[in-house]
């Protein structure tokens, strides 16, 4: 009986032992860990003076402007018939009157959609670049350019190295094109001359 017992008790010591050695390798076994919590985070991406990236030009622009002015006056003046040595003078009234009015309007509007590579040229404190750059593209003698510059944060390049027009600040963007279009697009001496007078 005495025999019996003792290996109850031997039994029950090994299974707390069990419990307590698995309990503790299943801790030690997890997946998880201050390691790996990062995993699914976006890696910081670094950038330096040189670096190039794309940006996606979508810029539209309208403005519109109205203007009316109106105008209107009266006079009257009124005088009586003559007395004494002038009262051959009959009573008199006169009357007049004007009014003007004038409207106008001007609207404008334009639209540039384009992309274009540009540089890092420099970089400042606070982790933000200035960029800068130039594309020019040449089509049956007629050749467009466009420039930008601005202020960009690293953080607004996502991650096939483009980024929005949008989150440029300070940005300076320019279109122009040379050739025959564009030479007829411009308006002569003679009608900037009546601009000018008009």
């Amino acid at each position: 009986m005495k025999y019996k017992s003792t290996i109850l008790l031997l039994m029950i010591v090994f299974v707390l032992f069990f419990i307590t050695v698995y309990t503790v390798s299943i801790e030690a076994s997890s997946l998880w860990n201050d390691e790996s919590a990062n995993i699914y985070q976006a890696k910081q991406r670094s950038f330096e003076v040189g670096d190039i990236v794309t940006v996606i030009i979508e810029e539209t622009s309208a403005a519109s402007h109205s203007a009316n002015t109106s105008l209107s006056q009266e006079s009257r003046i009124d005088g009586g018939a003559g007395t004494g040595l002038l009262d051959f003078l009959r009573s008199l009234g006169l009357s007049y009157s004007d009014q003007d009015r004038a409207d106008g309007q001007t609207q404008r509007s334009g639209q540039l959609s384009a992309d274009i590579t540009v540089q890092l040229v420099e970089s400042f404190d606070n982790g933000n670049f200035k960029i800068s750059g130039t594309k020019s593209v040449k089509l049956n003698d007629e050749e467009h350019i466009i420039s930008l510059s601005g202020i960009i944060r690293a953080d607004d390049i996502d991650e096939d190295n483009y980024i929005s027009s949008h989150k440029i600040a300070d940005a300076m963007i320019e279109f122009e094109g040379q050739g025959v279009v564009s030479a007829k697009q411009r308006p002569n001496i003679f009608q900037r001359l009546l601009n000018w007078i008009f």
